[in-house]
């Protein structure tokens, strides 16, 4: 969280900042996600969806299908508990670098942190938490941010991620 500590250093109450700290991540936990969870993964899903500008039409049922075969081609989904309630998911895959054979790459399809719970710091944790326990040591970790999703890029940026490239459209 070097981000929020540089911005509470200077103020007075930065020991509150810490212990705050402290307490959130204790309260924050993983667990993988299962066919169990498809239908509330679709519905935080489509919440991403709109949060992020995206130009997908697709309905909760058809986010589920998407779920359900991400699950059963190898992807890995896992969701972000607080005190022991959903609070968001993240779903992502490991990758061999095109370039580089021997180097691990993470593919971080989607991260996602339910309205109520954002900009207390959980979804730096989150992310914090899955490179720590569930990405390999020096693997690389590549993101897609839509332009239509200016907080997500700032979100980004904060935990130190550049561009890399730019997608574009003629439609």
């Amino acid at each position: 969280m070097k981000g929020i500590q540089r911005q509470t250093a200077s103020a007075s109450g930065a020991p509150f900042f810490r212990a705050l700290k402290e307490r959130m991540a204790m309260a924050l936990s993983i667990r993988s996600g299962t066919n169990d969870d498809l239908s509330l993964l679709a519905q935080m899903n489509k919440r991403l969806i709109e949060d992020e500008g995206s130009r997908k039409p697709m309905s909760v049922a058809e986010l589920e299908r998407r779920m359900r075969g991400w699950l059963e081609s190898g992807w890995l989904i896992d969701i972000f508990l607080e005190d022991g309630s959903v609070i968001g998911y993240a779903v992502y895959r490991r990758c061999t670098d095109d370039y580089h054979p021997d180097q691990t790459v993470i593919h971080l399809r989607q991260l996602f942190i339910e309205r109520g719970h954002r900009n207390r710091g959980l979804g730096t944790l989150a992310f914090r938490d899955l490179v720590r326990t569930k990405f390999p040591r020096r693997s690389t970790v590549v993101i897609d941010v839509l332009a239509s999703n200016p907080k997500g890029l700032t979100f980004w940026e904060r935990l130190g991620f550049r561009a890399y490239s730019t997608k574009m459209r003629l439609d």
